[in-house]
Protein backbone atom coordinates (compact mmCIF):
# COMPACT_ATOMS: atom_id res chain seq x y z
CA UNK A 1 0.00 0.00 0.00
CA UNK A 2 1.13 3.61 -0.94
CA UNK A 3 0.16 6.44 0.79
CA UNK A 4 0.69 9.85 -1.58
CA UNK A 5 0.20 12.60 0.15
CA UNK A 6 1.23 16.68 -0.14
CA UNK A 7 3.35 18.41 1.37
CA UNK A 8 3.57 23.02 1.56
CA UNK A 9 6.41 24.32 3.16
CA UNK A 10 5.78 28.27 3.46
CA UNK A 11 8.44 30.48 4.29
CA UNK A 12 8.03 34.59 5.08
CA UNK A 13 10.60 36.95 4.96
CA UNK A 14 10.33 40.58 5.85
CA UNK A 15 12.65 43.24 6.17
CA UNK A 16 12.00 46.50 8.72
CA UNK A 17 13.64 49.39 8.91
CA UNK A 18 14.73 51.06 12.09
CA UNK A 19 12.07 53.28 11.76
CA UNK A 20 9.69 50.28 11.56
CA UNK A 21 10.67 48.43 14.30
CA UNK A 22 9.42 50.85 16.89
CA UNK A 23 9.64 49.00 20.73
CA UNK A 24 13.64 48.03 21.18
CA UNK A 25 14.61 44.78 21.53
CA UNK A 26 14.42 43.28 24.99
CA UNK A 27 17.98 42.70 26.86
CA UNK A 28 19.10 39.54 27.24
CA UNK A 29 21.58 39.23 30.33
CA UNK A 30 25.04 37.65 29.91
CA UNK A 31 26.77 35.26 32.32
CA UNK A 32 30.30 34.40 32.07
CA UNK A 33 29.94 31.02 31.77
CA UNK A 34 33.33 29.18 30.75
CA UNK A 35 33.67 25.32 30.47
CA UNK A 36 36.67 23.47 29.32
CA UNK A 37 35.37 20.53 27.27
CA UNK A 38 38.06 18.50 25.97
CA UNK A 39 40.57 20.64 26.06
CA UNK A 40 38.95 23.57 24.79
CA UNK A 41 37.51 26.51 26.50
CA UNK A 42 33.49 27.18 25.78
CA UNK A 43 31.76 30.33 26.79
CA UNK A 44 27.83 29.99 27.09
CA UNK A 45 26.98 33.29 28.36
CA UNK A 46 23.01 32.31 28.07
CA UNK A 47 23.03 29.31 30.69
CA UNK A 48 20.77 30.60 32.69
CA UNK A 49 18.03 30.82 29.92
CA UNK A 50 18.07 27.02 30.34
CA UNK A 51 16.05 26.78 33.41
CA UNK A 52 13.13 27.46 31.77
CA UNK A 53 10.79 27.24 35.10
CA UNK A 54 12.72 30.36 36.76
CA UNK A 55 10.51 33.72 36.81
CA UNK A 56 13.49 35.29 35.29
CA UNK A 57 13.31 33.32 32.49
CA UNK A 58 9.68 33.32 32.05
CA UNK A 59 10.22 37.24 32.25
CA UNK A 60 11.88 37.13 29.50
CA UNK A 61 10.30 34.67 26.55
CA UNK A 62 6.90 37.20 27.55
CA UNK A 63 9.15 40.45 26.41
CA UNK A 64 10.35 38.42 23.57
CA UNK A 65 6.95 37.08 22.66
CA UNK A 66 5.53 40.51 22.98
CA UNK A 67 8.35 42.46 20.96
CA UNK A 68 7.73 40.23 18.45
CA UNK A 69 4.06 40.72 18.00
CA UNK A 70 4.92 44.41 17.77
CA UNK A 71 6.58 43.49 14.76
CA UNK A 72 4.11 40.90 12.87
CA UNK A 73 0.66 41.94 14.58
CA UNK A 74 0.66 45.02 12.38
CA UNK A 75 2.34 43.89 9.17
CA UNK A 76 -0.16 44.87 6.62
CA UNK A 77 0.34 41.19 4.54
CA UNK A 78 -0.83 39.37 7.45
CA UNK A 79 -4.45 38.78 7.48
CA UNK A 80 -3.79 37.57 3.95
CA UNK A 81 -0.54 35.35 4.62
CA UNK A 82 -2.41 33.32 7.65
CA UNK A 83 -5.89 32.62 5.27
CA UNK A 84 -3.78 31.28 2.55
CA UNK A 85 -1.64 29.19 4.51
CA UNK A 86 -4.64 28.24 6.32
CA UNK A 87 -5.87 26.95 3.54
CA UNK A 88 -2.76 24.91 2.48
CA UNK A 89 -1.76 23.48 5.74
CA UNK A 90 -5.57 22.03 6.00
CA UNK A 91 -5.38 18.55 4.66
CA UNK A 92 -5.43 14.97 6.28
CA UNK A 93 -2.52 13.36 7.22
CA UNK A 94 -1.46 9.76 7.56
CA UNK A 95 1.54 7.82 9.40
CA UNK A 96 2.91 4.85 8.54
CA UNK A 97 1.21 2.09 10.43
CA UNK A 98 2.76 -0.73 12.89
CA UNK A 99 1.57 -4.27 11.81
CA UNK A 100 1.06 -6.76 14.17
CA UNK A 101 -1.03 -10.03 14.45
CA UNK A 102 -2.87 -9.00 11.54
CA UNK A 103 -3.75 -5.43 13.06
CA UNK A 104 -2.84 -2.43 11.91
CA UNK A 105 -1.85 0.42 13.84
CA UNK A 106 -1.37 4.08 13.10
CA UNK A 107 -1.65 7.91 13.30
CA UNK A 108 -4.01 9.76 11.54
CA UNK A 109 -5.77 13.23 11.65
CA UNK A 110 -8.58 14.91 9.36
CA UNK A 111 -8.24 18.39 8.03
CA UNK A 112 -10.43 20.02 10.64
CA UNK A 113 -8.17 18.62 13.40
CA UNK A 114 -5.11 19.74 14.95
CA UNK A 115 -3.82 16.71 16.80
CA UNK A 116 -2.67 12.95 14.90
CA UNK A 117 -5.47 10.42 16.36
CA UNK A 118 -4.52 6.54 17.13
CA UNK A 119 -6.74 4.22 15.65
CA UNK A 120 -6.77 0.42 14.65
CA UNK A 121 -7.81 -2.36 12.13
CA UNK A 122 -7.91 -5.38 11.03
CA UNK A 123 -5.87 -5.83 7.62
CA UNK A 124 -5.41 -3.23 5.17
CA UNK A 125 -9.16 -2.82 4.15
CA UNK A 126 -10.69 -3.58 7.63
CA UNK A 127 -13.11 -1.12 10.09
CA UNK A 128 -11.05 1.47 10.86
CA UNK A 129 -11.17 2.11 15.42
CA UNK A 130 -10.16 4.50 16.96
CA UNK A 131 -8.06 3.44 20.05
CA UNK A 132 -6.63 6.73 21.88
CA UNK A 133 -8.38 10.14 21.32
CA UNK A 134 -5.93 13.29 22.74
CA UNK A 135 -8.61 16.07 21.24
CA UNK A 136 -10.38 15.59 25.05
CA UNK A 137 -6.99 15.37 26.72
CA UNK A 138 -6.07 19.04 27.27
CA UNK A 139 -8.47 22.35 26.39
CA UNK A 140 -6.27 24.01 24.17
CA UNK A 141 -5.36 21.12 22.67
CA UNK A 142 -1.56 21.10 23.94
CA UNK A 143 -1.23 17.16 25.14
CA UNK A 144 -0.48 14.67 21.89
CA UNK A 145 0.11 10.83 21.75
CA UNK A 146 2.31 8.72 19.37
CA UNK A 147 2.15 4.88 19.01
CA UNK A 148 6.14 3.56 20.56
CA UNK A 149 5.76 -0.30 19.82
CA UNK A 150 3.01 -2.62 19.34
CA UNK A 151 3.18 -6.26 21.01
CA UNK A 152 4.31 -8.90 18.67
CA UNK A 153 0.47 -10.19 18.29
CA UNK A 154 -1.27 -7.09 18.51
CA UNK A 155 -2.88 -6.84 21.80
CA UNK A 156 -0.45 -4.25 23.95
CA UNK A 157 0.59 -1.13 22.73
CA UNK A 158 2.61 0.98 24.04
CA UNK A 159 2.17 4.82 23.73
CA UNK A 160 3.63 8.12 24.85
CA UNK A 161 1.66 11.20 26.33
CA UNK A 162 3.67 14.57 25.59
CA UNK A 163 2.15 17.33 27.31
CA UNK A 164 2.88 21.21 26.19
CA UNK A 165 5.52 20.35 23.47
CA UNK A 166 7.56 18.98 26.49
CA UNK A 167 10.52 16.98 25.78
CA UNK A 168 9.76 14.49 28.63
CA UNK A 169 6.78 12.11 28.10
CA UNK A 170 5.18 8.95 29.89
CA UNK A 171 4.25 5.97 28.68
CA UNK A 172 1.49 4.27 28.81
CA UNK A 173 0.38 0.45 27.65
CA UNK A 174 -3.20 -0.24 26.54
CA UNK A 175 -5.12 -3.58 26.54
CA UNK A 176 -6.22 -3.24 22.91
CA UNK A 177 -9.11 -5.41 23.07
CA UNK A 178 -10.07 -3.92 26.40
CA UNK A 179 -9.87 -0.83 25.56
CA UNK A 180 -8.19 0.81 28.92
CA UNK A 181 -4.81 1.54 30.47
CA UNK A 182 -2.73 -0.94 32.55
CA UNK A 183 -1.33 0.21 35.43
CA UNK A 184 2.07 -0.67 34.10
CA UNK A 185 3.49 3.13 33.59
CA UNK A 186 6.70 4.89 32.77
CA UNK A 187 6.84 8.19 34.70
CA UNK A 188 7.65 11.52 32.79
CA UNK A 189 11.30 11.31 31.54
CA UNK A 190 13.15 11.85 27.94
CA UNK A 191 12.48 8.16 26.16
CA UNK A 192 14.52 7.14 22.99
CA UNK A 193 12.46 4.12 21.98
CA UNK A 194 10.42 0.69 23.42
CA UNK A 195 10.71 -2.64 22.18
CA UNK A 196 8.37 -5.53 23.30
CA UNK A 197 9.60 -9.03 23.69
CA UNK A 198 7.86 -11.65 21.15
CA UNK A 199 5.97 -12.88 23.99
CA UNK A 200 4.89 -9.66 25.44
CA UNK A 201 5.79 -10.76 28.76
CA UNK A 202 7.44 -7.00 29.13
CA UNK A 203 9.74 -4.70 27.02
CA UNK A 204 12.80 -2.86 26.52
CA UNK A 205 13.22 1.08 26.81
CA UNK A 206 15.62 3.33 26.15
CA UNK A 207 15.18 6.50 28.43
CA UNK A 208 17.83 9.49 29.18
CA UNK A 209 18.51 9.14 32.99
CA UNK A 210 20.88 11.34 35.12
CA UNK A 211 24.07 10.19 34.14
CA UNK A 212 22.85 9.42 30.54
CA UNK A 213 21.42 6.84 28.19
CA UNK A 214 20.02 3.82 29.59
CA UNK A 215 18.17 0.92 28.38
CA UNK A 216 15.95 -0.70 31.18
CA UNK A 217 13.60 -3.65 31.32
CA UNK A 218 10.20 -3.73 32.39
CA UNK A 219 7.92 -6.99 33.35
CA UNK A 220 4.46 -6.63 32.70
CA UNK A 221 2.61 -6.14 36.20
CA UNK A 222 5.53 -5.03 37.71
CA UNK A 223 6.49 -1.63 39.63
CA UNK A 224 8.39 0.35 36.78
CA UNK A 225 10.87 2.09 39.70
CA UNK A 226 12.37 -1.71 40.10
CA UNK A 227 12.85 -2.40 36.16
CA UNK A 228 16.62 -3.98 35.32
CA UNK A 229 18.94 -1.95 34.55
CA UNK A 230 20.21 -3.79 31.16
CA UNK A 231 23.09 -1.66 28.67
CA UNK A 232 24.45 1.92 28.53
CA UNK A 233 26.78 2.32 32.24
CA UNK A 234 29.65 4.49 30.92
CA UNK A 235 27.54 6.45 28.13
CA UNK A 236 27.00 9.99 28.80
CA UNK A 237 24.17 12.64 27.94
CA UNK A 238 26.14 13.63 24.72
CA UNK A 239 25.14 9.60 23.59
CA UNK A 240 21.31 8.55 22.28
CA UNK A 241 20.79 4.34 22.67
CA UNK A 242 18.37 2.28 20.81
CA UNK A 243 16.84 -1.26 21.70
CA UNK A 244 15.21 -3.33 19.45
CA UNK A 245 14.13 -7.29 21.02
CA UNK A 246 14.87 -9.62 18.25
CA UNK A 247 12.09 -11.97 16.93
CA UNK A 248 13.51 -15.07 17.93
CA UNK A 249 13.13 -14.09 21.30
CA UNK A 250 16.67 -14.44 22.38
CA UNK A 251 18.58 -11.19 21.40
CA UNK A 252 18.77 -7.52 21.81
CA UNK A 253 19.93 -5.25 19.33
CA UNK A 254 21.03 -2.24 20.65
CA UNK A 255 22.64 1.06 18.90
CA UNK A 256 24.56 3.78 20.03
CA UNK A 257 24.83 6.89 18.36
CA UNK A 258 27.34 9.67 18.57
CA UNK A 259 25.14 12.40 17.73
CA UNK A 260 23.89 12.73 14.26
CA UNK A 261 27.15 13.23 12.19
CA UNK A 262 29.23 10.91 14.39
CA UNK A 263 29.86 7.34 14.42
CA UNK A 264 27.37 4.68 15.21
CA UNK A 265 28.14 1.90 17.34
CA UNK A 266 25.88 -1.93 17.14
CA UNK A 267 25.77 -4.33 20.24
CA UNK A 268 24.16 -7.48 20.32
CA UNK A 269 23.21 -9.48 23.66
CA UNK A 270 22.30 -13.09 23.76
CA UNK A 271 19.76 -13.15 26.67
CA UNK A 272 20.36 -16.64 27.08
CA UNK A 273 23.72 -16.38 28.03
CA UNK A 274 24.80 -14.38 31.69
CA UNK A 275 27.38 -12.17 29.59
CA UNK A 276 27.65 -8.65 29.17
CA UNK A 277 26.66 -7.78 24.98
CA UNK A 278 28.97 -8.08 22.41
CA UNK A 279 30.19 -5.05 20.43
CA UNK A 280 30.41 -6.05 16.58
CA UNK A 281 31.27 -2.87 15.26
CA UNK A 282 34.61 -2.04 17.55
CA UNK A 283 36.91 -0.34 15.57
CA UNK A 284 34.69 0.52 12.82
CA UNK A 285 34.01 4.47 12.62
CA UNK A 286 30.98 4.54 10.08
CA UNK A 287 27.15 4.69 10.44
CA UNK A 288 25.02 2.11 10.98
CA UNK A 289 20.98 1.74 10.38
CA UNK A 290 20.61 -2.26 12.15
CA UNK A 291 16.89 -4.11 11.79
CA UNK A 292 16.41 -7.20 13.58
CA UNK A 293 15.30 -10.54 11.03
CA UNK A 294 14.31 -13.19 12.94
CA UNK A 295 18.05 -14.56 14.18
CA UNK A 296 19.56 -12.28 12.32
CA UNK A 297 20.22 -8.46 11.66
CA UNK A 298 20.39 -6.74 8.84
CA UNK A 299 23.38 -3.71 8.48
CA UNK A 300 22.74 -0.52 6.29
CA UNK A 301 26.36 1.19 6.70
CA UNK A 302 28.24 3.66 4.64
CA UNK A 303 31.46 1.70 6.11
CA UNK A 304 33.52 1.30 2.92
CA UNK A 305 30.68 1.96 0.30
CA UNK A 306 29.83 6.17 0.56
CA UNK A 307 26.68 5.79 -1.01
CA UNK A 308 25.42 2.82 1.37
CA UNK A 309 25.58 -0.95 1.14
CA UNK A 310 23.46 -3.91 3.26
CA UNK A 311 25.61 -6.54 5.28
CA UNK A 312 23.65 -9.02 7.62
CA UNK A 313 25.12 -10.78 10.58
CA UNK A 314 23.88 -13.95 12.38
CA UNK A 315 22.81 -12.96 16.08
CA UNK A 316 24.31 -16.21 17.28
CA UNK A 317 27.77 -15.15 15.55
CA UNK A 318 27.51 -11.72 14.64
CA UNK A 319 31.17 -10.73 14.27
CA UNK A 320 32.58 -8.66 11.52
CA UNK A 321 35.17 -11.43 9.95
CA UNK A 322 31.02 -13.57 9.40
CA UNK A 323 29.40 -10.49 8.03
CA UNK A 324 28.05 -10.95 4.52
CA UNK A 325 27.19 -8.16 1.44
CA UNK A 326 23.94 -9.18 0.17
CA UNK A 327 23.31 -5.15 -1.67
CA UNK A 328 26.49 -3.53 -2.87
CA UNK A 329 27.16 0.00 -3.52
CA UNK A 330 24.88 1.30 -6.55
CA UNK A 331 24.68 4.38 -8.14
CA UNK A 332 22.15 5.49 -6.23
CA UNK A 333 22.41 6.71 -2.21
CA UNK A 334 20.57 4.06 0.45
CA UNK A 335 18.73 6.58 2.32
CA UNK A 336 16.43 3.90 4.74
CA UNK A 337 16.25 0.65 5.60
CA UNK A 338 13.46 -1.54 6.91
CA UNK A 339 11.94 -4.75 6.92
CA UNK A 340 8.42 -6.70 5.65
CA UNK A 341 7.99 -10.26 5.18
CA UNK A 342 10.71 -11.90 5.08
CA UNK A 343 12.24 -9.21 2.22
CA UNK A 344 14.80 -6.03 2.71
CA UNK A 345 12.88 -2.88 1.67
CA UNK A 346 15.63 0.18 0.59
CA UNK A 347 14.77 3.56 -0.62
CA UNK A 348 17.01 5.28 -2.34
CA UNK A 349 17.53 8.99 -3.37
CA UNK A 350 18.27 9.08 -7.18
CA UNK A 351 18.97 12.11 -9.31
CA UNK A 352 17.24 13.72 -6.25
CA UNK A 353 13.94 11.91 -6.56
CA UNK A 354 13.05 8.60 -4.05
CA UNK A 355 13.07 4.86 -5.50
CA UNK A 356 12.06 1.93 -3.35
CA UNK A 357 13.86 -1.63 -4.38
CA UNK A 358 12.74 -4.74 -2.86
CA UNK A 359 15.37 -7.50 -2.59
CA UNK A 360 15.07 -10.95 -0.88
CA UNK A 361 17.43 -12.34 2.44
CA UNK A 362 20.15 -12.68 -0.14
CA UNK A 363 20.13 -9.67 -1.75
CA UNK A 364 18.24 -10.39 -5.31
CA UNK A 365 16.33 -7.93 -6.42
CA UNK A 366 12.47 -8.72 -6.31
CA UNK A 367 11.15 -5.47 -7.43
CA UNK A 368 11.15 -1.55 -7.79
CA UNK A 369 8.25 -0.18 -6.85
CA UNK A 370 6.98 2.74 -9.26
CA UNK A 371 5.38 6.10 -8.24
CA UNK A 372 2.92 8.55 -9.93
CA UNK A 373 5.85 11.11 -9.93
CA UNK A 374 8.91 12.19 -9.19
CA UNK A 375 8.80 13.15 -4.95
CA UNK A 376 10.36 11.48 -1.20
CA UNK A 377 9.72 8.90 0.58
CA UNK A 378 9.12 9.91 4.39
CA UNK A 379 8.66 6.88 5.93
CA UNK A 380 8.66 3.12 5.89
CA UNK A 381 7.42 0.48 8.48
CA UNK A 382 6.92 -3.35 7.88
CA UNK A 383 7.80 -6.89 10.04
CA UNK A 384 10.06 -9.24 9.51
CA UNK A 385 7.56 -11.81 9.83
CA UNK A 386 4.33 -10.14 8.81
CA UNK A 387 3.06 -9.97 5.39
CA UNK A 388 2.93 -6.41 4.14
CA UNK A 389 5.63 -3.23 4.10
CA UNK A 390 3.96 0.33 3.85
CA UNK A 391 5.98 3.27 2.24
CA UNK A 392 4.56 6.79 2.83
CA UNK A 393 5.43 9.24 -0.01
CA UNK A 394 4.80 13.01 -1.12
Amino acid sequence: MVRICCAVFFCLVSSFTSAQMGPKVPATRRDDVTEVLHGVSVTDPYRWLEDQKSPETRAWISAQNAYTHTLLDAWPGRAQVEKRATELLRHGSIRAPFEAGGRLFYRRRSAEQDLFLIYMRQGVEGKEDLLIDPLPMSADHSTNVDILDVSKDGKLMAYQVRKGGADEVEVHVLDVDARRDLADRLPLAVYFNVSWRPDRAGFYYSVMGPDGPRIHYHAMGTDAAKDLDVFGNGYGKDKITVVEAAGDGKHLVLTVFYGSAGKVEIWVKDLQKDAPAELITKGVDAHFNASAAGDRVILKTDWKASRGRVLVAQLDDPQQEHWKEIVPEAEATIDNLAVAGGHVVLSYVHNVSAEVRVFDIDGKLQKQMEFPTLGAVNEMSGQWDAPDGFVSFS
